[in-house]
C-alpha cells in the first residue's frame, strides 16, 4: 500500500543532519530539526519547517520535538554518545519510534540491538542516509547515473496504476521500470504493477513527484539544497 509522508525528528543540524533533511523535506515528510548551536540554528532555520535550538539530551527539549507524535527520529550529530542517548530517551517516549544512530567507523556495528539502524555518513552519503530514515517509503539509491534518479517504489493499493500492465500505462517519457516485483528479472511491457509490491524504477528528477504519486498514491516532491 502506498506510504504516508512521516514525521522525522533530525537531531544535528550540521553538514549530515541538514542535507538528510533537505531529502526528506523534498520527499513531501515532516522534518523536526533540534541544533543546540545557535549560529547553525540562525544558518538553516528557513529551510525548515521546525528547527528547536536546544539540547537534545533534555528530556523537555526531545519532548517538545513531539516523539510520540513522529514516525522517525534520526540523531546525526558527531557525538556517538549523544546519538545514542537521544535515540533510547525517544524509544522510552515512543516505543513504535524507529531509530537511526549516527556513528564512526569503529563503532558501528556495534549497536544493532539497540536501534533500528545505524549510518556512517563517511562511508553513505546524504541519499543513502535519508533511505534509511523513510524505511519502506519511496527510496533514492546513490548512482553513477548523472541526473536520473534511481528508486525504490512500493505500488500502492489504490494508486493510479496499481493493477496495470507496464504496456498500458501512461509514464512520463523519463521514466524506466527495471524490475518486476520479485526484483528477480528485468521489467518488461507485459510486466504488471502488482500492490504492494515494490520496484526499481530509473526517473528524470522533474518527472520524480509524478512517477511516485503515479505508483503509490502519494504526492512528493523533490526539493534542492546542498
Amino acid at each position: 500500500m502506498a506510504t504516508d509522508p512521516l514525521r522525522v525528528i533530525i537531531v544535528g543540524g550540521g553538514r549530515v543532519g541538514y542535507r538528510a533533511g533537505r531529502l526528506l523535506d523534498g520527499y513531501g515528510h515532516e522534518v523536526v530539526v533540534i541544533e543546540r548551536d545557535p549560529s547553525r540554528c540562525a544558518e538553516i532555520d528557513d529551510h525548515f519547517p521546525t528547527v528547536i535550538e536546544a539540547d537534545a539530551t533534555l528530556p523537555p527539549v526531545l519532548r517538545e520535538a513531539d516523539p510520540e507524535a513522529s514516525d522517525v527520529i534520526a540523531a546525526l550529530t558527531e557525538d556517538g554518545a549523544t546519538n545514542l542517548a537521544v535515540c533510547l530517551a525517544a524509544r522510552r517516549m515512543n516505543e513504535s519510534i524507529y531509530t537511526v544512530l549516527r556513528t564512526d567507523t569503529e563503532s558501528r556495528h556495534e549497536y544493532g540491538e539497540l536501534v533500528d539502524s545505524v549510518v556512517y555518513p563517511e562511508a553513505a552519503g546524504a541519499r543513502l542516509i535519508a533511505n534509511e530514515i523513510v524505511g519502506n517509503a519511496p527510496r533514492v539509491f546513490n548512482a553513477v547515473t548523472g541526473d536520473i534518479e534511481i528508486v525504490r517504489v512500493e505500488v500502492g493499493t489504490d494508486a493510479p496504476l496499481a493493477g496495470e500492465t507496464l504496456a498500458d500505462v501512461p509514464l512520463p517519457d523519463g521514466c524506466l521500470v527495471i524490475t518486476d516485483a520479485d526484483a528477480s528479472t528485468v521489467a518488461g511491457a507485459e510486466t504488471v504493477l502488482e500492490p504492494g509490491c515494490q520496484y526499481i524504477v530509473a526517473v528524470d528528477p522533474d518527472d520524480f513527484g509524478e512517477v511516485v504519486e503515479l505508483l503509490s498514491g502519494t504526492v512528493r516532491t523533490v526539493g534542492g539544497g546542498p
